[in-house]
Order: structure tokens, then sequence, then C-alpha cells
């Protein structure tokens, strides 16, 4: 069909009738696609698509970036944890998070409450490659960024993996495959046929 190189026959079946909202949670580290996909995916299943750094930024009223440097990580990441709040209580959205979202404890909780979780994930060269023009990333105004993400992926690895339903290298994956990857077991994981 499309080369998906995902087994979805591994895929865990989430019964998300009960105990959680009917919402897919895409988690992952910067550059990992979360947005791209998500807007996609989001079409794909006539969710709403919701971008938690956004709501952020709006609720502060300011950028990412001018946050950490003004109200320091911590101000963000509580800002992060509120929005994701509020998040969980809707239901038939695409959540695109923010890559630290996991570094919170409370946030673990409120992702497996808040839907089916997809782990999008990459190789540290990969997410370089995609973010090292992008200037709007307070983390990586380092004086090497490609090590900085290394370190950052090592500490969190851990986290991704405890917070995700299923996970899904986009390395090598199209746009296209990823998306129709996510979306198809979206729908298994929901039941929505």
């Amino acid at each position: 069909m499309l080369g998906i190189r995902l087994n979805l026959a591994m895929l865990r079946v989430v019964n998300t009738t009960h105990q959680r909202s009917r919402n897919l949670i895409l988690i992952g580290f910067m550059g990992t696609g979360k947005t791209t996909i998500g807007k996609r995916v989001a079409k794909s299943l006539g969710f709403r698509f919701v971008d938690t750094d956004q709501l952020v930024a709006k609720r502060a009223g300011k950028k990412i970036p001018k946050i950490f440097e003004e109200d320091g990580e911590e101000a963000f990441r509580k800002l992060e944890t509120e929005v994701l709040q509020d998040c969980a209580a809707g239901v038939d959205q695409v959540i695109s998070t923010g890559g630290g979202i996991i570094t919170r404890p409370e946030n673990l909780e409120i992702l497996k409450k808040a839907g089916y979780v997809i782990w999008l994930k990459a190789s540290p060269e990969t997410i370089y490659e995609r973010v090292q023009r992008n200037r709007n990333r307070p983390l990586l105004q380092t004086d090497d960024p490609e090590e900085t993400i290394r370190n950052l992926l090592d500490e969190r690895v851990g986290l991704y993996e405890k917070a995700n339903d299923l996970s899904v290298a986009t390395d090598g994956l199209t746009l296209d495959e990823t998306s129709f990857g996510v979306t198809e077991s979206t729908r298994v994981a929901l039941g929505m046929g």
C-alpha cells in the first residue's frame, strides 16, 4: 500500500470506553513530527487539532522562548501541566504535546487518562537535522545542540516509554506513511472501526 513499516499486529489495543477520553495524544522529542503528523491525523479522523505549546504561549501572552527567558523552565512546565489538564477534559481531539511534557510525574497520569498515547520517536541525528535551523527551541541554544539533544533524549527515553501505548520510529518514514500508520492504529485503539 504505502509501504507502511508499522507492525499493527503488535498494537496494544486500549479500551478507552470508560477510563480514558476519546483523544489521541502525541508525545515525543522536538522534531519528531508531532504537530505536522497531528494536523494530518486530526483531519483524517475528523478530530480537532490541539497543540499544547500554542496554548501555553497563548495563556502566557508570549512566545515560548520568552517564557523560558523571563520566567524560567519551571514556570513553563507549570503552565504546560495546566494546559494538559484542560485538554484532557475534552474529547475527539488530536493533542500534540511539547517534548518535555513527560518530565513532570503528574503529567504521566494525566496523559494516560486523556486518551490513546503515541510516542513519535527519531534518532538524535534525524532530530538535529530537522530542528537545526529553528531558533524557537530554547533548550537547544547551546554550544553543541546535537549533544544537548542526545543528553535530553537519554534523560527522557524512559519517561516516554512509561507514557506511551504505541511508539512509532519516524526515521525513514514519509509523512504519508507515518500519518497513515498513526491514523489506522488510533482507529483500532479507539474502536472507531
